[in-house]
């Protein structure tokens, strides 16, 4: 019975706790070290050996052996090994400093300690690369190969939830005044914030139509603090254009719960859904427009207007950082200058000169693709593009089984998007928003986004077939 208990839910509970060990540094814009981290992903590694998940019919024995033999085909496991190795090196090879030579009048970056090897300016911003890559590639290579379907359902119940808390504390200190929460309100720097809110918040909605879905009992406490109050978090710390997308993707969702919903719950099921659906956005506009006339929100969606304007602005200061980027890259196109080089290059590139960017946001490109290729060169961008194809391949096969193969169950015959989990569509949606606003944004330069981003894509293929209803009978 005990160890029925751990396989169960020892994995899938410190799994948790890595992913939440990351929400701490949130509000911070820059954050360095986060050894310990590390240390908790090696010990998911040693749960991942000795107590994996169980399935039916097997011994602990045949789970240990099987999730051995899918940790070794796994292809994410490889490449996540080699963007450690790259940022390891970066790590090892770490140490320039800046020096003035007088005879050209300019300022510059001595040599690393071995020349054409990757490097990086500092070794703690290396080291903070170190400690989140791997716990995103450990993460990653668990989820996939050792938690159960139910243990990556609670899974993502519990971060939801945990999220919503987290938004309230931010929001109660962004209202008392704290500096930090204050100015991640205001300044564009605070999209990473709201991007995590977002993101868990559409995440939260998948969630609990899929419990309801499924007749599972107790979800009031998912509606509060997965949407209610993960809403609450993205229209606070979101930028004006994330509010709007954001929002506007929540009241979709709010007709697809009732449609997707018809034949699973009772009308009256509906009927509170409905209600309650309603009343949250009624409350929600009431509240910023009425009650708390002065609240973050609305005071930014004034800056936003006149739109053309705000966009204007956006496009120029992006514009600006992206000519840095691509001339930093330009003289290091391989291995790029390091863990947060941007923010020590971007001084002495020509590009920089008359701009004064370094007020709001120094160590971001808002580019979070061409961040990785001037910071970590073609190679160690590549490799980060080669680990999300890998998440990205069984989720698309699997949705062509779906396709091919039907439901199997009682959603046949509705159309493909309602035959698919609804995790798998709001975890779809929220992963797609957010690589989408990383081009215009950094919000994967947050450990917690990337760190979330990653187990979400992750768990997705567990929700779809695996292979048509047939061959799963016979």
């Amino acid at each position: 019975m005990i160890q029925k208990v751990l396989t169960k839910y020892v994995l899938v509970f410190h799994t948790a706790f890595v992913v939440i060990f990351s929400f701490l540094y949130l509000a911070h814009a820059r954050v360095f070290g986060l050894v310990p981290l590390l240390w908790l992903s090696l010990i998911s590694v040693e749960l991942m050996v000795l107590l994996p998940s169980v399935r039916l019919g097997e011994t602990l024995v045949d789970a240990r052996r099987r999730a051995l033999s899918a940790c070794v085909w796994d292809p994410f496991l490889y490449i996540g090994m080699m963007i450690v190795g790259v940022v390891l090196v970066q790590w090892l090879n770490s140490g320039c400093e800046l020096i003035y030579l007088a005879d050209a009048d300019i300022w510059q970056f001595s040599p690393p300690p071995v020349a054409a090897v990757p490097f990086s300016v500092e070794a703690r911003a290396s080291l903070t690369y170190v400690s989140v890559f791997t716990a995103c590639v450990v993460m990653g290579v668990v989820l996939r190969s050792s938690v159960s379907k139910m243990g990556k359902r609670l899974l993502l119940q519990g971060l939801t939830g945990v999220s919503g808390v987290v938004a309230v504390y931010a929001i109660w200190q962004a209202c008392s005044g704290t500096e930090l929460y204050v100015a991640r309100t205001l300044e564009r720097g605070g999209a990473s914030m709201g991007t995590f809110f977002g993101f868990w918040m559409l995440i939260g909605m998948g969630v609990i139509a899929e419990a309801l879905a499924r007749g599972q009992r107790g979800i009031r406490p998912l509606f509060v603090f997965g949407v209610c109050c993960n809403l609450l978090g993205m229209l606070f710390f979101a930028s004006a254009l994330a509010v709007c997308v954001y929002s506007s993707l929540m009241i979709l969702l709010f007709v697809y719960w009732l449609v997707y919903l018809s034949p699973h719950v009772g009308k009256h099921v509906q009927l509170k859904l409905f209600l309650a659906s309603v009343a949250v956005v009624a409350c929600v506009s009431l509240s910023l427009l009425f009650v708390f006339p002065k609240n973050p929100v609305v005071e930014k969606f004034k800056e936003a207007l006149p739109v053309a304007t705000y966009w204007d602005s956006v496009t120029a200061v992006n514009s600006m950082r992206t000519a840095v980027a691509l001339e930093i890259w330009q003289s290091h196109p391989w291995m790029g200058v390091g863990a947060d080089g941007f923010y020590h290059f971007a001084a002495l590139t020509a590009a920089h000169k008359g701009w004064a960017f370094r007020k709001t946001d120094p160590a971001c490109v808002y580019n979070d693709s061409l961040q990785y290729l001037c910071e970590f060169g073609v190679f160690g961008a590549g490799f980060l593009l080669a680990a999300v194809i890998t998440l990205i391949v069984p989720i698309c096969y699997r949705l062509r089984v779906l396709w091919e193969s039907g439901s199997g169950d009682v959603d046949d015959g509705r159309p493909f998007v309602l035959r698919m989990s609804p995790i798998v569509v709001t975890g779809v949606l929220a992963a797609g928003i957010c690589c989408l606003e990383s081009w215009i944004a950094s919000p994967f330069r947050s450990s917690s986004v990337l760190l979330s981003w990653t187990c979400v894509m992750a768990v997705l293929p567990a929700f779809l077939p695996a292979c048509a209803p047939e061959t799963r009978r016979t």
